[in-house]
């Protein structure tokens, strides 16, 4: 009798031992989420350009008439982050554009730079170019780079703004990356052309409506 109970205790203790050897492993996880850097677009008076009133005399008969060049401030900033960031120009008013306008500006702009100033009473207005110049960052000057879409290599770019897919970004040495910035000043310069006169309604007020969206993208 006492063979079997000292059997039936070794047998519990085997068990117990078992038991806690699987207890013996436990996982540690290490969590968190790094948040990208929350930049913000601005532009100086909602990003109105205003040519004010402009007499129809003044306007060219058979050729297009360019205007003066008039500019707004733009700011990018990322509070404390760094990261790399660049824009993306969209002509709202694509269905408006007049093919070659920009050639009456005489500084080598193609189709690509062409951004429509609306219509009225079903007669095309004219057409603007964008440029994009002076770029800050708090500690350096940028130099604007280029990139015909969101893949592919950056390229210098002279300030002329083309139309969605191409991205503009910004450096500041001499490769051709997109720094990592908080903050970045710069200032857009536009040049509109009104079409010709002859192909204008002008027995009534004609209202230039160029609207192009300005976009963020991250790097």
């Amino acid at each position: 009798m006492k063979k079997i109970v000292g059997l039936a205790l070794g047998i519990a203790c085997l068990a117990a031992a078992v038991g806690a050897q699987a207890t013996t492993v436990a996982e540690l996880k290490v969590t968190g989420t790094i948040k990208p850097a929350s930049c913000n677009l601005s532009m100086t008076g909602e990003g109105i350009v205003s040519y004010g009133n402009i007499l129809s005399s003044s306007l060219s008969q058979g050729s297009p008439t360019p205007l003066r060049e008039l500019t707004t401030p733009v700011k990018i900033n990322c509070g404390t982050g760094y990261t790399p960031f660049g824009l993306t120009f969209n002509d709202l008013q694509s269905t408006s554009r007049v093919p070659g306008i920009l050639s009456a500006l005489g500084q080598g702009h193609s189709e690509i730079h062409n951004f429509g100033l609306g219509t009225v009473a079903g007669k095309k207005t004219g057409g603007y170019a964008i440029t994009l110049r002076d770029l800050q960052s708090p500690s350096a000057t940028l130099s604007l780079i280029t990139r015909g879409s969101d893949v592919g290599a950056w390229l210098n770019s002279d300030g002329k703004v083309a139309r969605l897919p191409s991205q503009y970004s910004w450096r500041s040495g001499t490769t051709l990356v997109p720094a990592s910035l908080s903050q970045m000043n710069g200032t857009i310069a536009v040049r509109a052309v009104i079409n010709k006169a002859q192909d204008l309604t002008l027995t009534r007020d004609v209202l230039l409506e160029g609207r192009a969206s300005l976009t963020l993208v991250y790097l």
